[in-house]
């Protein structure tokens, strides 16, 4: 059975130790309906099992816990989120952005995803310029402005050729908007 971002999502709540029904709608950001079919289906399919039990007050509550499927199927995505991040990096470094584009446009979500489950952060994400990927865009390295085609940019080579300080963690991989380039400083 294949799951959709949603499902794999509540797996990754429900691995992180969000146990309770109040906990997982809260971060997921889900109606109760549409979290309760998730659910459904997840029970249905073994991935997790719920109990009830009794909260401070002594009402009910829906405790849902991982099963070893759920498990599994957690830790095999992963290993394709890991894969398919080292793919991206090696296009990054390549220099390959229209390979990374259409990566993005066939699966919109898989960055958003390995940002959930850890796989790589946002700071890395903009450390490598490769931020762009959560919102399909170039940006410049330091204001984040997006470079368009017709933008003028300039690489790390013009900073150096121009003998201005480069600014910190710029690699030969980003760009600088005019307006950055124009404010950097001599040595």
């Amino acid at each position: 059975m294949e799951l959709d971002t949603n499902d794999l999502k509540i797996l990754g709540a429900v691995k992180k130790g969000l146990t309770t029904f109040g906990g997982i709608k809260n971060v997921m950001n889900l109606k109760k309906d549409e979290l309760v079919k998730i659910l459904d289906i997840l029970d249905e399919s073994e991935m997790i099992r719920s109990t009830t039990d009794t909260g401070l007050l002594g009402q009910k509550k829906l405790i849902i816990h991982l099963t070893d499927k759920g498990e599994q199927k957690i830790q095999e995505y992963l290993e394709i989120l890991r894969k398919k991040w080292r793919d991206m990096l090696d296009l990054a470094i390549a220099g390959e952005r229209d390979q990374l584009d259409q990566m993005i446009k066939d699966n919109p979500f898989m960055v958003n995803m390995m940002v959930f489950f850890k796989v790589t952060d946002l700071p890395t994400l903009s450390r490598l310029n490769l931020r762009f990927l959560l919102e399909g865009k170039h940006l410049c390295y330091k204001c984040k402005k997006e470079l368009t085609r017709f933008t003028q940019r300039f690489s790390v080579s013009d900073v150096r050729k121009f003998q201005f300080k480069l600014p910190r963690g710029m690699t030969t991989r980003d760009d600088l908007c005019a307006d950055c380039f124009n404010k950097l400083t001599k040595h």
